[in-house]
């Protein structure tokens, strides 16, 4: 029996595939959610001990490789190595920052450049507005008295307001042919006729 359940153990198990391994650990994570997961700080920046000034009893490349003193040239050559890799790749960061910041800028310019001239086109267009609206109502001020204009029978027909239109008949005086209004019919006395008029006759004694 136990060489039976040990067989079928050993052919439940598996390498572990990175699927399994993920949800492992979410298990593990969601077996206490009150307890902080654990975030890895990020990676530090790379350093590298920086060279020696002098090596001492140290001989060169011509040294055979089975020699006590070969090891040693070849780790501080794989430290030159590094720190020379180090050096260009942190030139070449630092080179491509100041393109993506010129880059940057140049946008910025372009679009401060492009947001000034639609606002001096809006600033424009406001002020010939504005200059339209005060002609229009300085046009409106001198033609107070005017209302409104119609054509009629091709010619232009001016309504007025009632004070204007009386000062005006005051200095122009009454049309000619003009009708008598209804309130001077009223105030003059009716005619008379000849034949209702009263006659006297003197009869004189012989």
């Amino acid at each position: 029996m136990s060489t039976t359940s040990n067989n079928a153990e050993s052919s439940k198990r598996h390498a572990a595939t990175p699927l399994d391994k993920q949800r492992a650990q979410l298990d593990k994570l969601l077996k206490d959610p009150s307890k902080p997961a654990y975030i890895p700080p990020p990676p530090k920046e790379k350093m590298i001990r920086p060279a020696r000034e002098m090596m001492k009893n140290v001989q060169g490349s011509s040294a055979g490789a089975g020699s006590g003193e070969f090891h040693v040239y070849k780790a501080g050559r794989r430290r030159e190595y590094e720190r020379l890799k180090l050096m260009e790749d942190q030139s070449k960061k630092e080179a491509d920052q100041q393109e993506f910041e010129q880059r940057k800028q140049e946008r910025e310019q372009a679009i401060d450049a492009k947001t000034a001239k639609n606002r001096a086109k809006r600033q424009k267009k406001k002020e010939r507005a504005k200059a339209a609206s005060t002609e229009t109502s300085k046009a409106d001020a001198d033609d107070g008295p005017i209302k409104k204009r119609r054509l009629v029978n091709g010619k232009e027909l001016v309504f007025k307001k009632r004070d204007d239109r009386e000062s005006d008949e005051e200095e122009s005086g009454p049309a000619p042919g003009e009708q008598p209004s209804m309130a001077d019919e009223e105030e003059s006395p009716p005619a008379v006729p000849a034949s209702d008029v009263a006659k006297i006759t003197v009869h004189e004694d012989d």
